[in-house]
């Protein structure tokens, strides 16, 4: 568990105007009884839940800040203050007993003080029947309660819950914000850079170096790349040979057709220019990039980054990865054959 210092610390720089929006909530006494906290995976969701909860118990509270060092930020920190109720999945959902559990406890008087938080993790792995469980206590709330649920998907939400919760919009991290963010967790310049493209959590960006696999994989979609726009027969081998065993499960495939996409676009945003402060996914390679620009009219760009984008989609209406990549590489072959 983060101790306070790193919750805020973390939060100013990936959500400061939420973070800034609900010390003003609290010190005015407006918090609400149900708020849904929506974004992508590592947007802040969590911290920004396990702040409040600080916030609101802090003994010694200075700036509208938790002081971090007292008995209940400390025991909210460590997961075991009794006024705050913890939910998360137990492996692919959230299960009736656990649901059971937090029934009982929405009718419990707070243990200690006269306020209780709920945190539900992961809140669209509920079942139907779990979150409509829920809405008797988002509908008639007893008591000093608010509860948090805290999720990446909110489409898998149910509309009633959504009707009944004040949802708060965790916007997408900024490009420095996250670059900082995986450079203090220990990830080089330029992986951070490459995987500010792939995803805002540090736990997901950490799971796609290990084994060293993102620098393999960056490495061979490369080689491929540029066998592609040279029109070499080779690259076509290269799928089966060089890509698709790197990318055995469905999650590394994903990421692979994301690295693909995110080739052409650096393409197109070296070709047209479109924003110079935006450094480029695949920035190890920018000479080469930048002189491929040169050769390549704008028609084939676009063309070329539409085909990779669509790739994607393919892979999703379950057409094999294999086949994907194949029938990818061949369509790029004319693209470039001819220079416009």
């Amino acid at each position: 568990m983060a101790t306070t210092d790193s919750l805020a610390a973390t939060l100013a720089a990936k959500q400061p105007r939420l973070l800034a929006a609900f010390q003003h909530i609290i010190k005015q006494n407006h918090l609400a009884h149900a708020y849904l906290f929506a974004g992508m995976e590592g947007a802040g969701q969590p911290e920004l839940a396990r702040w409040i909860a600080q916030r609101l118990f802090c003994l010694h509270v200075v700036d509208d800040q938790p002081d971090g060092t007292c008995e209940e930020c400390l025991r909210i920190a460590n997961g075991s203050h009794p006024d705050i109720v913890t939910v998360a999945p137990d492996g692919q959902s959230i299960k009736v007993d656990q649901v059971r559990y937090l029934k009982s406890e929405f009718s419990k008087s707070a243990v200690e003080g006269n306020r209780k938080l709920f945190i539900i993790e992961d809140a669209e792995k509920m079942t139907a029947s779990a979150a409509n469980s829920l809405l008797k206590f988002i509908e008639e709330p007893s008591g000093n309660v608010t509860a948090f649920l805290l999720t990446t998907n909110k489409q898998l939400i149910l509309p009633t819950i959504i009707s009944r919760t004040q949802v708060i919009e965790f916007p997408p991290l900024n490009a420095q914000a996250l670059q900082q963010t995986f450079e203090a967790a220990g990830i080089t310049p330029p992986m951070a850079q490459m995987l500010r493209g792939l995803t805002n959590s540090v736990t997901q960006a950490q799971a796609l170096l290990e084994e060293d696999w993102l620098p393999q994989a960056a490495q061979a979609l490369w080689r491929w790349f540029d066998q592609v726009v040279k029109g070499e027969p080779r690259s076509f081998v290269a799928v089966q040979v060089n890509l698709v065993g790197l990318a055995k499960d469905a999650s590394h495939q994903s990421v692979m057709l994301d690295l693909i996409a995110a080739l052409f676009q650096d393409l197109l945003q070296l070709h047209f220019q479109v924003d110079e402060q935006q450094e480029l996914t695949f920035g190890q390679y920018a000479s080469e990039l930048t002189a491929l620009t040169d050769q390549l009219g704008s028609r084939q760009l676009v063309e070329a980054t539409e085909l990779a984008l669509t790739a994607k989609r393919q892979l999703a209406s379950n057409i094999s990865f294999q086949n994907v990549l194949e029938g990818l590489t061949l369509k790029l072959w004319p693209i470039f054959q001819t220079n416009a």
